[in-house]
């Protein structure tokens, strides 16, 4: 699937000295072992919680957010309150490092082992670390690195609201795998953004380094420069999708 959605009883936080929190569940695969094949949450305000588990010492897991000017970036760093998670010393469990769109470095220190009960699964959970500051406009990445075997919770964003990311990969309407260089946007890989909503086309290009720009809306044409830019994709617009694009 393109973008997946989860609502509201999926998973409820509840803290002893606040409200019940809702976070929707992204489950990484051991297929998201780096930042260029992970999923891309659209909205890194809603509440999500990234599951991450890990077989062996080294093992990666990652995963994307969009976040826009004027947002907040708000992450914690759980893990389950059972073994042998809880038995692990803060230097055996997974390290955590965040990297804002400008390529900033933000490392999870574990400070806290805070306990709540999260009654919808009927589970004790360990706060480790928290994060909550004005964010930089862009995407953001965050990467677990294992230390042994072991697992970890991400929460990310705050507002209770349905949810939604793109999977990545090379078939229609999945965000392509981010290269490491790509002076020219392919055709098949610029036409995977067709059927696309438009903020997923955006964010799909802006994680990819794409120069995005709309040519056409619902039939109405836009003066676009004549320029040709390799690393330039225009998309036309019908009723909110996608449903044509080209290079240049």
């Amino acid at each position: 699937m393109r973008r997946s959605s989860f609502f509201l009883i999926a998973l409820a936080l509840t803290l002893s000295a606040g409200p019940a929190l809702a976070h929707y569940p992204v489950n990484l695969k051991p297929s998201h072992n780096t930042v260029s094949k992970s999923p891309i949450l659209l909205d890194g305000t809603i509440s999500f919680a990234v599951y991450a588990d890990f077989s062996k010492a080294k093992d990666q897991r990652s995963v994307r957010f969009a976040l826009k000017e004027g947002d907040k970036l708000n992450v914690e760093y759980l893990i389950l309150d059972a073994a042998p998670n809880n038995k692990l010393k803060s230097s055996q469990l997974p390290g955590v490092t965040i990297t804002t769109p400008s390529g900033k470095k933000i490392v999870m220190k574990i400070n806290e082992r805070s306990p709540f009960y999260e009654p919808y699964g009927k589970k004790n959970y360990l706060f480790l670390s928290r994060i909550s500051q004005s964010a930089e406009a862009g995407i953001y990445s965050i990467t677990a690195t294992a230390k042994r075997k072991s697992s970890a919770v991400i929460a990310i964003g705050r507002t209770e609201t349905r949810g939604e990311y793109l999977e990545v990969g090379s078939s229609a309407g999945t965000c392509p795998i981010t290269l490491k260089s790509e002076e020219v946007i392919s055709e098949a890989r610029a036409n995977q953004l067709i059927s696309m909503s438009e903020e997923e086309a955006e964010i799909c290009a802006a994680a990819n380094s794409w120069i995005y720009r709309i040519g056409e809306r619902d039939g109405e044409g836009f003066m676009l420069t004549k320029d040709y830019r390799t690393n330039r994709v225009t998309v036309s617009i019908e009723s909110g999708f996608i449903t044509k694009v080209s290079v240049g």
